[in-house]
């Protein structure tokens, strides 16, 4: 079958099929969009342990100069108070390992925090690495026993205050969980409803074909000929449904994204960014021409064996 032919069956066939193809382009733009949000999701959830670490950990602040804690009265940490928490920490059964995470280290995290938003790239001007703390991340055996590391810790002179990263974490990467669950299964219904709408779609247009497909049998047109404007028209389909999706997600970025979540709850954690958000979209055009092609080409081989 020549191209033209196959294009002007793919005319027919969309004008034909006119409400099907719109249901089915609404039912994959759904689906698509549920399952780049859902990803996108991932994407937060890895960043915010990235940022932060072990979410098991604790975080064990030594004073500064401008520290206010009981510990730091006498300024800045000392070399021997630095050595006493190490020993401390190397010594406690409860502690697996730690690791040290340098004033410079530290100001660089707040760039990337604060930098999201206007306000915090004013605060962050008037401060240098020196205004950041020397910090040591501790790893737990067991996350659920921190109070020992705690309560031994926190009173020696030149730590500034203890942070248990679970307890400050727990809450968000719990609703990040819970959204990315949510997002991806009510994504899979609706993808298994586009599997059985194309399914549906093909076996519909197949019988209302089932004349034309005779004659080009008759004539000698291969199997690929005949499948080919069935897998144009999905292909159509799945191109505009992920072009929408991907809208969908772009309006996502801009508005909750950029529009809320960096301005009002930049001080959490770091939000994703629109690399991230392209790459999910790159992810979801492949989706939508998976869930295109496969069945179409399943049941195209089903129902045009005439």
């Amino acid at each position: 079958m020549p191209l033209a032919s196959a294009l002007k069956e793919l005319g027919s066939g969309l004008t034909r099929n006119k409400s099907m193809s719109i249901s089915l382009i609404v039912t994959m733009t759904v689906s698509l969009l549920l399952a780049s949000l859902g990803l996108l999701i991932q994407s937060q959830a890895d960043r915010t342990e990235r940022y932060f670490g072990d979410r098991l950990q604790l975080q064990v602040n030594l004073c500064t100069k401008n520290s206010p804690g009981a510990n730091c009265l006498g300024g800045v940490v000392t070399v021997d108070q630095k050595q006493a928490v190490q020993q401390a920490l190397n010594t406690n059964p409860e502690v697996k390992n730690f690791n040290t995470r340098k004033p410079a280290d530290n100001y660089e995290q707040a760039r990337a925090l604060l930098g999201q938003t206007d306000t915090g790239r004013k605060q962050l001007e008037t401060l240098g690495p020196e205004a950041f703390p020397e910090s040591y991340f501790v790893t737990l055996n067991d996350p659920r026993k921190f109070d020992g590391v705690v309560s031994q810790v926190s009173g020696m002179d030149g730590v500034g205050n203890v942070n248990s990263l679970r307890k400050l974490l727990g809450p968000l990467f719990e609703m990040l969980d819970k959204m990315r669950w949510a997002a991806l299964g009510t994504s899979l219904l609706l993808i298994v409803a586009a599997i059985l709408q194309v399914s549906n779609t093909i076996r519909m247009t197949a019988y209302a074909r089932r004349r034309e497909i005779g004659i080009m049998r008759l004539v000698g047109a291969s199997s690929w000929h005949i499948q080919l404007p069935f897998i144009l028209e999905s292909l159509i389909a799945a191109l505009i449904s992920a072009f929408l999706a991907s809208a969908g997600l772009a309006a996502f970025m801009y508005f909750v994204v950029y529009g809320y979540l960096r301005n009002t709850l930049g001080q959490i954690t770091t939000w994703v960014n629109w690399s991230e958000a392209v790459t999910v979209m790159g992810y979801t055009t492949a989706l939508a021409l998976l869930l295109a092609l496969i069945p179409t080409l399943v049941m195209t081989r089903k129902y045009l064996d005439v």
